[in-house]
């Protein structure tokens, strides 16, 4: 079975503090940590997604 299956890699919504909470590597995290958490990842996705952006636009020119 593949563990990825139910994995909603075109999800609209933010991740929540919740979802975060559920996964049991950051259960007894404080809030506030897990809200760094959350922009952390949001950030270094948008990085990535500029630099797979960037590059692709380049390799065309």
């Amino acid at each position: 079975m593949n563990k990825f299956q139910d994995l909603d890699v075109l999800r609209k919504k933010d991740l929540t503090v919740e979802e975060v909470k559920g996964h049991p590597a950051f259960a007894k995290l404080s809030e506030n940590q897990i809200l760094d958490i959350i922009i952390t990842i949001k950030k270094m996705t948008e990085i990535a997604f500029f630099c797979s952006y960037n590059s692709s636009e380049n390799l065309g020119k």
